[in-house]
């Protein structure tokens, strides 16, 4: 499995492919139906797991067209992600380095997929 981290923010969010070779490509795509959906036509399925904190409303779109397109999502507790952080001694705080440090948690830690709720709770 390879593991795409994903920073989010209001406007756009940024994620983090990880490279044979080690390191990164990031790329930034907008945060609505268009750019997600531009998104998830360079991942496949079958061998990606995507991984993201929660941040409330900014994430929900993306969470939910990842889920509804078969892709493996994790939405990790923003605590979890920062205490990892700190044992890889990062200090760098950007989009591209926060998404690069959620694709190395993915790797490590193995975060389990997001179950979606039931339609008819998300209608509520």
């Amino acid at each position: 499995m390879i593991y795409i981290g994903i920073d989010v923010s209001k406007q756009t969010f940024t994620v983090a492919y990880p490279q044979p070779k080690g390191g990164y490509r990031t790329a930034e795509f907008k945060n609505d139906a268009k750019g997600i959906h531009t998104f998830i036509l360079t991942i496949d399925a079958k061998q990606h797991h995507c991984v993201m904190e929660a941040t409330g409303n900014y994430s929900y779109l993306l969470l939910y067209l990842l889920t509804e397109a078969g892709i493996t999502t994790s939405m990790e507790n923003a605590l979890k992600v920062k205490n990892f952080a700190r044992t890889m001694l990062t200090v760098t705080k950007t989009d591209r380095a926060d998404a690069a440090l959620l694709s190395l948690y993915g790797e490590r830690m193995r975060p389990q997929p997001f179950k979606m709720p039931a339609k008819s709770i998300m209608l509520l």
